[in-house]
């Protein structure tokens, strides 16, 4: 079930307890800011927060504290929602994954002099329209091929989600030799 954005029950709690412990914290800090305030007028509010924090550490440090066990906290709530799915696409193919449908359209190889770069072209659905066009890839620089290839991830980013694109790690790239001039493919 899905809420506010939020796929799983857990998460959700977490983050009204984060929002919460949040709240009540700037809420005990708030009458004593301003006091603070208008014994130091000068300086920016960092300044101030800070020049604050160090006059009275042990009012303060519970709620830094509290701070960053939300924060924490935060991360491990929005970990819940992530989903991690492995499939192979050939060329035409199509898959789902979660609310998205993506398609292999074609791999592009290109030779820049410095390195061999693979690039699939895979277009991003959302309810049958077209949202997106991402580019996964995978390069070799000429004079590194004992070396991994760099992995180019493809990102598509929002708030409420974010989609990630890798094309295979173990790709293999052919040497200039082994391919006519002007046809440079990966090895299947």
């Amino acid at each position: 079930m899905k809420a506010f954005g939020v796929a799983l029950w857990s998460s959700g709690l977490c983050f009204a307890l984060c929002a919460f412990v949040t709240g009540t914290s700037l809420a005990g800090v708030h009458p004593r800011r301003k006091r603070a305030a208008q014994e130091h007028r000068y300086g920016s509010l960092p300044r101030r927060v800070v020049g604050l924090v160090g006059r009275n550490k042990r009012r303060y440090g519970g709620y830094i504290v509290h701070i960053g066990i939300v924060l924490i906290c935060l991360g491990f709530a929005g970990n819940g929602s992530k989903k991690d799915e492995l499939f192979r696409l050939n060329l035409g193919q199509q898959a789902t994954v979660g609310d998205f449908t993506v398609r292999n359209d074609r791999v592009t190889v290109s030779d820049d002099g410095q390195k061999q770069t693979v690039f699939a072209h895979i277009p991003v659905f959302r309810d049958g329209k077209q949202i997106d066009t991402m580019y996964p890839g995978r390069s070799i620089f000429h004079k590194h091929e004992d070396e991994d290839a760099r992995t180019d991830v493809a990102i598509r980013r929002s708030l409420s989600e974010d989609l990630y694109l890798v094309l295979r790690a173990r790709l293999r790239f052919r040497n200039a030799s082994d391919q006519p001039a002007g046809r440079r493919q990966p090895a299947r």
